[in-house]
């Protein structure tokens, strides 16, 4: 069962996984191009309009008050008129800054954020002379070192004797701001849908693997042919037409058993009858060669021979027959210390303890002949300095029979074949004592299983229903 646990949450594990994984490529694949997607069409769009305003701010500017400027720069009054006509342009064109270089990119005059002209005017050298090769270019968008995201814009300014003029325009690049919160959010609301995701898969995951791994168990169970079984759930999905698939089986097969059983207690009763006249006649005769030994020697051979063969036919009429419905209040105690007297003979050395007492409503030939098989073999499995340990306790409504031995373990490999019909690890037999045991005592509605089998002994446990 451990074994089934582990192998359905590994299952449930795999699925969260698989779902998790898929939901995060399916988030990624969505979001990171529709955030590239809209950051690139607002950057295009910011272009678009700081070419129109810078081309405007060029027409606008006085050409020849620029020119004489540049001629007389020591001009303080002329110097303080540009650059307040350059500020008043802040305004109407939403700028941070705007400046003009000369032709070695020297700020002659600026508006605005002074720092960040400087600032921009050093990183975008390369950008300033494509400008004047191609009359306007764009600067990639930079941070200043408050964080605050700008984008520039450079165009060709041509004054006569003075080439190479440079009108710069830096604004401000708010979008970035917007768009790094929609980042913040696609990433938050894929965190969210993950975890949601992987949640909601773990609890279907539940409730497709439970049944399952109900299935599992009934498949285990019809295995080792238990009395009760755990009828599938009632579902109306593949899961639901495998379960009712499974327990036709069991019904085909528990249908085959009983016939085969029938069959064989059929066998069994055409055999005793004419065995049972063999069985008188082979005493006769070793009664009438008590006097020639070589003959009563062949007869007594005869004679262990028929019983032998009378013990296996009661041990397939054991197998085969159903258990009376009259069933008597018995004290277990009781049963089992008159197979202990009976055992003593085969094993005189041997102890057997037996440890509390309690009455149930069993059929006692049946219920005996389980309790000396199993009592038996733990007397062929044990030396006789180990004794033989017997608990009977009682869990509410159930009574716990368990038999211990310290005698060899049965190996791992077989163990779960122990209870087979017709297996046996013996010389003799027809290896029926175990799976009789287990018939009969699934006949009174209780169950019996190998606790364990290992280094600390050998211990069956049986549960009868109390009462």
């Amino acid at each position: 069962m451990n074994k089934i646990m582990t192998l359905f949450n590994h299952l449930s594990w795999k699925l969260a996984l698989f779902t998790g994984l898929l939901i995060l490529l399916t988030v990624l694949a969505i979001s990171i191009p529709a955030y590239w997607l809209t950051r690139n069409t607002l950057e295009d769009q910011l272009a678009d309009h700081l070419e129109n305003n810078i081309t405007n701010l060029a027409a606008t500017i006085d050409s020849e008050l620029l020119r004489f400027y540049i001629r007389f720069p020591e001009s303080q009054i002329l110097r303080d008129s540009l650059e307040a006509v350059l500020t008043n342009m802040l305004r109407n064109y939403s700028a941070s800054s705007i400046y003009i270089l000369d032709s070695e990119n020297t700020i002659l005059l600026s508006a605005g954020n002074k720092l960040n002209a400087t600032h921009s005017t050093l990183i975008h050298q390369l950008e300033i002379e494509k400008a004047r090769t191609n009359g306007i270019w764009f600067a990639p968008l930079y941070q200043d070192e408050s964080g605050k995201s700008f984008k520039s814009v450079y165009k060709s300014f041509e004054t006569d004797n003075f080439p190479g003029t440079i009108i710069g325009l830096d604004a401000d690049a708010r979008f970035l701001k917007y768009t790094g919160m929609l980042h913040q959010r696609i990433l938050f609301i894929g965190a969210s849908v993950l975890i949601i995701s992987i949640i909601a898969v773990m609890i279907l995951s539940q409730t497709l693997t439970q049944p399952l791994r109900n299935l599992a168990e009934f498949a285990k169970n019809i295995g080792r042919g238990r009395a009760e079984l755990p009828i599938p759930e009632d579902r109306r999905d593949e899961i639901g037409f495998l379960g009712k698939t499974m327990e036709e089986m069991r019904r085909e097969i528990a249908r085959r058993e009983n016939e085969n059983k029938e069959l064989i207690a059929s066998v069994a009763h055409e055999i005793r009858n004419p065995l049972a006249g063999m069985q008188v006649n082979a005493e006769l005769l070793l009664e009438a060669t008590q006097n020639q030994k070589e003959l009563h020697n062949y007869s007594r051979a005869v004679t262990n021979e028929i019983e032998n063969l009378s013990n296996i036919v009661e041990n397939f009429l054991a197998y085969a027959q159903p258990i009376d419905t009259n069933l008597e209040s018995q004290s277990l105690r009781t049963i089992i210390d008159e197979i202990i007297n009976t055992l003593k003979r085969d094993f005189p050395y041997h102890s057997i303890l037996v440890n509390g007492d309690e009455h149930a409503y069993v059929h006692p030939n049946k219920i005996r002949h389980t309790f000396i098989n199993l009592l038996k073999n733990a007397c062929e499995s044990s030396p006789e300095k180990n004794p033989i340990n017997v608990q009977i306790t009682r869990n509410n409504n159930t009574l716990i029979i368990a038999i211990q031995n310290r005698g060899e373990a049965i190996p791992p490999q077989i163990q779960s074949q122990i209870f087979e019909a017709f297996f046996s690890t013996k010389g003799t037999g027809v290896g029926l004592g175990l799976s009789i045991a287990k018939s009969i005592v699934g006949q009174h509605g209780g169950k019996i299983r190998l606790a364990h089998s290992d280094t600390d002994g050998t211990e069956f446990v049986i549960e009868l229903p109390a009462g």
